[in-house]
């Protein structure tokens, strides 16, 4: 097979929704019979008390109870296993998704909640009700066995998706550093450019090693500049909007309890914006996926993995009590991944077992990369098989279908406007973590009990923290090397990169 004219490829990591949840009804996949189901209390099968739990496809926008399905590694051993301390070896039956729930409601101090919110932990969405998620399946390349790296929350598969480790943190610890190797940094050492976009938060700030780099830090609307004027670097990464915004933006992560027609949205900027300059299109790859399942069912047993690095957790200074120990050595579970690009057949679904860092291994392979992070990525299959096409197809749609955004009727001071609703448990660490990252700047600033409690305050607070740490987030074009969407400008990078073999590569904004 020929290997694809690829310079450009594009990461965008959505939140908190497994394989089934979205994609389990869909023809031709690895999906639901339609019979799978959950008991409340799977240790009393035998109880005439005990609802049984049915998949379906009534699925809700947005959940109106609770703060939504808990995904911890404890919380996914009970999920997995029925238990949060499964034996080792034990295999798991995927029977405790509404036992776990039920758990989190209360946690969440919805007592009694009825079967009805309980059975949304269980329900899929039928395909119309995400119409351009959907018309990517549709088109490209869909994948029905992709997993997430660690069977637990968001921040530790992030890392896994930039760096190939968490560094043997299993939970959530948003005010830590990193001082970790990343895609980023094999990307430069080849000459070759990056940026990320962020709409508020961005994980990548975490990584001490790169955060400086200014230039390669955009606001979203850069990237439709780097778009249409070419520069678009060879490696970007999107970060959604993780919280409702004091200016009238909702956010568009897709993590729940939040609606997640406004995630749906997103994704179709974000294709229509790459689709809009052909030049940059017929070079490019769009991989459009979400970090962990959070918390909803998933017929599928994740399989065993590879330890990154010999680290487990707890690591070294995570001292916090419920720190899980795991040895990260299983996968978590299945998500919903789509490979777009015109070099992919149209309509394809690819089963070969994936990961998260499989983006690193086929990036590594397409740009001839120096090195693999980890024995995570390096272990990790490359996905470079759906690149079937001889010549970029032409039959790509220009604008993709998309769900009608919910009329929002609240007045701006009213607490029920998204604006003011309060911030969940991830939310409020992801503020934490802002306000430990950015203190040297603000030595006189907040104390940490004295931090924004509603989402618009918050969004406020993490722009201005990180203009001020970091400086301004950089314009469209701000680079090293102008992407003209050409060969030749490919050429003259790699060209320039064997004339510094052996050399120390200079300081840059962006590399």
């Amino acid at each position: 097979m020929p290997k694809p004219n690829i310079q450009h490829f594009v990461v965008l990591m959505m939140e908190n929704r497994s394989f089934d949840h979205i994609f389990g009804f869909r023809p031709g996949v690895n999906g639901l019979k339609g019979t799978e189901s959950n008991l409340l209390n799977p240790a009393s099968p035998a109880s005439s008390t005990n609802p049984e739990f049915v998949v379906n496809n009534g699925a809700p926008f947005a959940i109106d109870l609770g703060q939504g399905p808990g995904h911890s590694v404890q919380q996914t051993n009970e999920q997995l296993f029925a238990t949060q301390t499964p034996a080792k070896g034990q295999a798991a039956t995927n029977d405790g998704f509404v036992q776990a729930y039920s758990a989190e409601m209360f946690a969440d101090h919805v007592n009694n909640p009825p079967n009805n919110e309980l059975a949304v932990v269980m329900e899929s969405f039928a395909q119309s009700r995400l119409p351009s998620l959907t018309a990517l399946a549709d088109n490209f390349c869909l994948c029905d066995n992709w997993f997430s790296e660690v069977p637990g929350p968001t921040q530790p598969n992030r890392l896994y998706l930039h760096a190939a480790t968490s560094a043997g943190w299993a939970h959530n610890v948003w005010k830590q550093q990193f001082n970790l190797v990343t895609i980023y940094e094999n990307l430069q050492s080849k000459g070759l450019t990056w940026s990320t976009y962020e709409f508020d938060q961005n994980e990548v700030r975490e990584f001490s090693r790169i955060n400086k780099q200014t230039n390669c830090f955009k606001k979203y609307d850069a990237f439709k500049g780097d778009v249409q004027g070419g520069t678009l670097p060879n490696y970007c990464f999107i970060a959604p909007r993780f919280l409702n915004t004091s200016d009238g933006q909702f956010a568009n992560d897709e993590h729940a309890p939040e609606d997640i027609r406004y995630g749906d949205n997103l994704i179709a900027d974000v294709y229509e914006t790459l689709r809009s300059n052909s030049a940059v299109w017929n070079q490019s790859v769009l991989i459009v996926n979400y970090d962990e399942h959070g918390g909803f069912y998933d017929h599928v047993a994740p399989p065993a993995a590879v330890n990154p690095d010999g680290i487990n957790s707890p690591p070294p200074g995570d001292n916090a009590s419920f720190a899980p120990s795991f040895a990260f050595d299983r996968l978590g579970l299945r998500v919903p991944t789509v490979i777009v690009s015109p070099w992919v057949g149209k309509g394809v679904v690819l089963s070969t077992q994936l990961q998260h860092t499989s983006i690193l291994a086929t990036a590594k392979e397409i740009f001839g990369l120096p090195k693999f992070l980890t024995k995570r990525d390096a272990a990790a299959n490359a996905f470079t098989q759906a690149f079937s096409q001889a010549v970029p197809r032409t039959d790509a749609p220009q604008q993709l279908p998309r769900a009608t955004l919910p009329r929002v009727t609240a007045s701006p001071n009213s607490i029920r406007h998204p604006k003011n609703h309060p911030l969940d448990v991830n939310q409020q660490e992801m503020v934490l973590g802002v306000h430990h990252l950015t203190r040297p700047s603000f030595p006189d600033g907040l104390d940490s009990d004295e931090l924004p409690r509603t989402q618009g305050e918050a969004s406020d607070f993490i722009r201005n923290r990180y203009a001020k740490h970091f400086g301004p987030l950089a314009e469209a074009g701000a680079h090293l090397h102008p992407i003209k969407g050409a060969k030749e400008e490919i050429k003259a990078v790699a060209a320039k990169s064997g004339a510094n073999r052996g050399k120390k590569l200079p300081k840059r904004g962006a590399a």
